[in-house]
């Protein structure tokens, strides 16, 4: 194991961070990024929300106050805040001081924009993020202050300059907010500190409370509809309020983590696990490296450990011994973990593991913020995304009718597609619902899209879903069958983007992602890249487990030699009915109208099949391989 001491490096990734402000002036002439206009993850939490509001409302806390939103979730937490407007995240921020922010944007609590929005220049109050209230019955003498770090912008909308951010304290006295301190948006810098005293007697008592707030407005998009989306965004970071401090107290003593636990895997985030031991030395990745920080202004000595837990099965194991080292003062460090994990190749048709990198320091150091986790799944689908969208993409304007966009994978063995998993980003009015398209796939020719290899008989539109991150799954009318490099996209039938989801902290459009609005392929310039997963033709069913609610029946054993049974989903009994095999360019193979639920195989040449079963007025699909 080693580590790389990185002095200076905050301003230089903050530097290539800056750039992406400026991105859409620059973008290739149809191809355009938009922020996000709703939040589905925020969504589907509002009534946990709900709930913590009402039981956390009377809630008096004592000094000292310290958040510095690393705990895992995305709303704020309800030991500290008595709403949850705000969107708790890892990924908005750059360089945050620790893991973990507090966004403040111009999207209410159930992720919609707000019903009292405006177009600028007027400016309409948006979220809150506001304290429980606080015992600050202490004389003047104690010097209490509030400090806190904010950034405008960061990889989502930069605020204008008539967009503001603000602070209120709550005058106990007069029962009133008073607004003690605010910024203006239009300049996009580091998360900057801001220290501001209590000093004042009707803030110096029981009950004491204070909040954030954000003035935002829609920009005036008369041009183009789908580009009313969610704006303004401000990140707060690492708030303390407390006594005996002064307007010199900057320092913070605590070495966190900065940066996420990155994936086991190189490029991708995701990949089925029947892939994985095809393709494991190609895409495993050996070295995880986490970056961390001492905000303090002395040296700090630190041990770091790498966990790895297997979430499916069960067990856990340190695969690489901890390591300690001197980090110098006001620094970053990245700190390389190298592992070898015995995975379990053969086990289940899925799998999850747990990586969990722990800091060991000073007793004094605050432990939350010690902690950074990554969930590593194998599952029927493969991903670049984090799951994630700071912003969202497509193509618009003039010549865009019937333009393509298209994303590439490689299927590190011979399969069939199912479909894709796509993230739209809703627009306000879910004007692009209308907004019609058709999936594609091609093949892959010289690192970019050839020849068409499926169309879709379907039409579809833009849907949305409550489900984990927005994902709404498309299904093919028919299994793709892919083997090697490949891309999937799409065809759109009008000349206003769909908004596909952008992960803006995975930089690799610009080798993955391809457009096509005149008859020529170009490679994509945006600043991340899409979410947008292919996945196979069959349901993941866990270890062991029957397929829960899939359309997939069970055929065993899978790969074969000779015979197998088949067995349609949900049912324990073998199937009976009429079967079909077709081979990977869609020929009949065999067929049987009189099944009893064993097919013969024997005469079938070594491959991959489509098996498909007709019983008791269903039909079923799946693969089956054929090895010997």
């Amino acid at each position: 194991m080693r580590s790389l001491k990185l002095t200076g490096g905050r301003s230089a990734h903050t530097a290539g961070c800056l750039a992406l402000l400026f991105f859409t002036r620059f973008l290739n002439a149809q191809e355009v990024i938009t922020p996000l206009a709703g939040n589905p993850t925020v969504a589907e939490t509002r009534d946990e929300r709900a709930f913590l509001k009402m039981s956390n409302a009377s809630q008096q806390l004592e000094l000292p106050f310290r958040d510095d939103f690393s705990s895992r979730g995305n709303i704020p937490d309800q030991d500290f805040w008595i709403d949850a407007r705000a969107f708790v995240n890892n990924n908005y921020g750059v360089d945050p001081i620790t893991g973990g922010i507090a966004t403040l944007d111009a999207l209410d609590e159930n992720g919609s924009i707000y019903p009292n929005a405006v177009h600028d220049p007027a400016t309409f109050e948006a979220d809150h993020l506001t304290s429980h209230p606080i015992n600050l019955a202490y004389p003047a003498s104690d010097s209490i202050y509030l400090s806190f770090y904010y950034q405008a912008g960061g990889l989502g909308d930069l605020p204008e300059t008539q967009d503001s951010l603000l602070l209120d304290f709550y005058d106990t006295d007069d029962g009133e907010w008073v607004n003690i301190w605010g910024t203006g948006g239009d300049t996009m810098g580091p998360f900057k500190q801001v220290l501001v005293p209590v000093t004042e007697a009707s803030f110096l008592a029981d009950g004491f409370r204070f909040r954030f707030r954000n003035l935002a407005s829609l920009p005036r998009n008369r041009d183009y509809p789908d580009k009313m989306s969610n704006v303004d965004h401000w990140h707060l970071d690492y708030i303390r309020l407390d006594r005996n401090r002064s307007a010199a107290d900057t320092v913070i003593r605590d070495v966190a983590f900065t940066g996420p636990v990155p994936p086991m895997l190189k490029r991708l985030t995701a990949m089925p696990w029947a892939h994985f031991e095809t393709a494991y030395q190609t895409v495993f990745e050996s070295q995880l490296p986490v970056r961390y920080r001492n905000n303090d202004t002395i040296s700090r000595n630190v041990t770091r450990t790498l966990t790895v837990t297997d979430l499916v099965h069960g067990g856990t194991s340190r695969p690489a011994e901890p390591t300690a080292q001197d980090i110098p003062p006001l620094s970053d460090t990245v700190v390389e973990f190298n592992y070898i994990y015995p995975f379990d190749l053969g086990e289940g048709d899925s799998a999850r593991f747990r990586l969990t990198a722990s800091l060991r320091t000073d007793e004094f150091d605050p432990a939350e913020n010690d902690t950074a986790i990554h969930d590593q799944v194998f599952s029927d689908f493969y991903a670049y995304d984090d799951g994630t969208a700071e912003a969202g993409y497509g193509l618009r304007g003039q010549g865009t009718r019937n333009g393509s966009v298209a994303i590439g994978y490689n299927s590190y063995e011979p399969d069939l597609l199912g479909g894709v998993d796509i993230f739209f980003n809703q627009l306000l009015d879910s004007v692009n619902l209308d907004y019609y398209f058709k999936l594609m796939v091609w093949d892959g020719s010289e690192g970019k899209p050839g020849s068409v290899i499926w169309e879709d008989e379907e039409d579809h539109t833009p849907d949305f879903t409550s489900s984990l991150l927005g994902f709404r799954r498309y299904y093919f009318s028919s299994p793709v069958p892919v083997d090697g490099p490949y891309y999937v996209g799409w065809i759109q039938y009008n000349e206003y983007m769909l908004n596909v989801g952008l992960d803006r902290n995975n930089r690799l459009a610009s080798t993955v992602m391809f457009y096509n609005y005149q008859g020529k392929w170009e490679q994509s310039g945006a600043p991340g890249v899409m979410l947008f997963r292919p996945f196979l033709y069959r349901e993941p069913t866990g270890a062991g487990e029957e397929p829960r609610g899939g359309t997939s029946p069970t055929v065993y054993p899978n790969p074969a030699s000779d015979r197998v049974q088949v067995r349609m989903p949900g049912e324990h009994g073998p199937a009976t009915g009429v079967v079909e095999v077709f081979d990977l360019q869609g020929r009949l193979v065999a067929r049987s109208d009189q099944f009893s639920g064993f097919l013969n195989v024997s005469t079938l040449e070594e491959g991959i099949y489509l098996v498909r079963v007709v019983s008791g007025g269903r039909t079923a699909s799946t693969k089956l391989v054929i090895n010997r």
